[in-house]
């Protein structure tokens, strides 16, 4: 019997807890779209602004074609989507369900309008466990239902504040968030001596 197991048996014998996102979670918050706020690549632009094109693998990546915002516009953008350690960007718009945890509290670059925050309750549920289960083919499966919008796509906060989402014990959560990193890396690896061999 794995660990995984031992521990579902022993901390959630009855099965799994489902409770809406919004139950488990601090806030949820968008990004800042210019309009009249501020304009992008100013000459004193030294700031990225990270949208669904930075969002790579679990990570963000910036690019030469990455816009950049003067320090005034990124206050602006601090102020509305208040990005700390722990909070999970998920893609909201366009692109829905791409997502990445925030490790280091961001100094020179946040996020656009239709890219999410959510800040996990740390008592409830882990970043990297709910950033996994975002990302995963079912539960994509369950909020595409919820996506409005004619020509962009998007998801409401609103309905994905709603989603029903299974919640174990953290331990359990933690374990499974480490059974998939390793898978993760495995891949990786794999991949890179597959490309090597080539």
């Amino acid at each position: 019997m794995s660990k995984l197991d031992e521990l579902i048996k022993e901390l959630c014998p009855n099965g799994v807890e489902e409770k809406k996102l919004g139950d488990v979670i601090i806030s949820l918050r968008t990004g800042l779209n210019p309009r009249s706020f501020f304009k992008l690549n100013t000459d004193d632009a030294k700031n990225y602004y990270v949208t669904i094109r930075e969002m790579c693998n679990g990570d963000i990546v910036f690019t030469n074609r990455t816009d950049r915002i003067n320090d005034e516009a990124l206050k602006l953008c601090n102020n509305r989507s208040n990005l700390e350690v722990g909070d999970v960007l998920f893609s909201g718009t366009g692109t829905i369900g791409e997502t990445v945890v925030i490790y280091e509290t961001p100094s020179n670059w946040n996020i656009k309008e239709g890219i999410y925050s959510i800040k996990p309750n740390s008592k409830s549920i882990d970043s990297k466990f709910l950033s996994h289960l975002l990302g995963s083919r079912e539960m994509k499966k369950t909020y595409m239902k919820k996506i409005a919008g004619g020509t962009v796509k998007s998801i409401p906060m609103v309905e994905l504040k709603k989603l029903k989402i299974p919640v174990p014990p953290l331990e359990v959560q933690r374990e499974i968030v480490r059974i998939l990193d390793s898978f993760t890396l495995l891949t990786a690896e794999l991949t890179a001596e597959l490309t090597a061999r080539k």
